[in-house]
């Protein structure tokens, strides 16, 4: 067969690994959990966070620009920039665990040569460029917690469970120091209004951003 037409070829097997990794993916996201454990009311509001292996974002992703991505003059940021924003606009690295790019990078990488198949002047990235563009998005990528390991009765808690898990994993506390997260919360607040998402009420900001400077990686020694 690979003597026939090789351009066909590699268009089936494109085809196949899509197809295949997609059902694989269906398979991981379904939920595992029990039923009380995804109960999103307000006495148990904790969505089932297995079913967020790939992300939850729906809607359009944030509009980024490059200066936007960390390490903005890197190769893998100007890649990602350059190849990913073909088909929708550019994924924040933070978007995903490295756990989740590893499935999520992998299967948009073959996304991308379906779509060269289809139309020719789509560009794709090469193999070694997909390496770089792999790499960014894991040095860059969120640092998580289980939902098992937060504390219900503090503080804000809940509402940055209810809140943050519409979208992606819980992002740890000490990603950040204190000074950096009322930031950060306004801005995925943004996010989540450009994506059609519930987002919270001032009152609920306040209590999600006490609760991540409280929780947060101590600010260095001067």
């Amino acid at each position: 067969m690979l003597l026939m037409k090789p351009c066909n070829c590699f268009t089936i097997t494109i085809i196949l690994f899509f197809l295949m990794t997609s059902a694989s993916s269906s398979v991981t996201a379904s939920p595992t959990t029990d039923s009380s454990e995804t109960n999103s009311s307000e006495t148990n509001p904790i969505p089932n966070q297995q079913f967020l292996h790939f992300g939850n974002m729906g809607g359009l992703l944030p509009t980024l620009e490059i200066d936007d991505l960390p390490d903005s003059e890197s190769n893998g940021a100007k890649m990602t920039f350059f190849y990913c924003r073909q088909c929708h606009n550019v994924p924040g690295p933070g978007m995903h665990t490295v756990e989740e790019w590893s499935h999520v990078f992998w299967k948009m990488y073959w996304r991308m040569h379906l779509m060269n198949a289809q139309f020719k002047n789509f560009k794709v990235p090469k193999y070694d460029e997909g390496q770089v563009m792999y790499e960014y998005l894991k040095q860059n990528a969120m640092h998580s917690v289980k939902a098992a390991d937060v504390d219900t009765a503090a503080t804000g808690a809940k509402e940055y469970m209810r809140t943050c898990m519409q979208c992606h994993q819980l992002p740890n506390p000490q990603m950040h120091v204190k000074k950096q997260w009322p930031e950060v919360v306004k801005r995925m607040r943004r996010h989540m209004k450009s994506m059609s998402k519930i987002t919270p009420s001032k009152t609920d900001m306040n209590a999600i951003i006490q609760y991540l400077k409280e929780h947060a990686k101590p600010t260095p020694i001067q």
